[in-house]
């Protein structure tokens, strides 16, 4: 491992194994609850994570870039994928684990040139950070953790039972208090 990847591969491992305990004891009703009929479940953006953990595991395995714009092959890509929940983590581990062992093998000069590739075609900003492939997809699985974590604890608000995450923060006021 090229020590100066260290940093960004822990911080990979560590986002992952969080997010994949909090998912464990899930029920299928949680999965597929959505707060608002506009909001996304669960499942929806376990789906949306398993593919976009795909695309940054082939920039990072074989330098192709990242499907910017989407064209018509990219969108049946997308539609084809699974919305099984249990599929769709089993083959997000399978991609988000392959890419912490690529990662692992990397160097940083590699690691660049990846990255310049991966991300050629992404509108906008003309620079990025050269190592942004590295930390893209934890900050990627971070946000939307924290959805999950979100959507999780407002599904036992609505039915009265203590939330699962910080259910104890003395930095959010407690609604009840008036």
């Amino acid at each position: 491992m090229d020590k100066a990847l260290q940093l960004v591969i822990e911080m990979n491992e560590w986002i992952w194994n969080r997010f994949k305990d909090d998912l464990k004891d899930a029920t299928p009703e949680e999965i597929d609850w959505r707060p608002l009929p506009q909001a996304n479940t669960i499942n929806a953006i376990l789906r949306h994570l398993r593919t976009e953990a795909q695309w940054h595991l082939v920039s990072l395995e074989h330098g192709e870039p990242m499907p910017v714009p989407v064209t018509v092959s990219v969108r049946q890509e997308i539609d084809l994928a699974s919305s099984d929940f249990e599929r769709s983590l089993k083959e997000l581990e399978e991609s988000y684990t392959r890419f912490i062992a690529a990662l692992r093998r990397t160097t940083l000069p590699a690691l660049q040139q990846q990255t310049a590739l991966a991300y050629r075609d992404f509108p906008g900003e003309a620079s990025r950070p050269t190592h942004l492939l590295a930390f893209h997809q934890a900050v990627h699985l971070a946000m939307h953790w924290g959805q999950i974590r979100t959507i999780r604890n407002l599904y036992r608000k609505t039915r009265g039972e203590p939330v699962r995450f910080f259910p104890e923060n003395p930095t959010f006021p407690n609604v009840d208090d008036g």
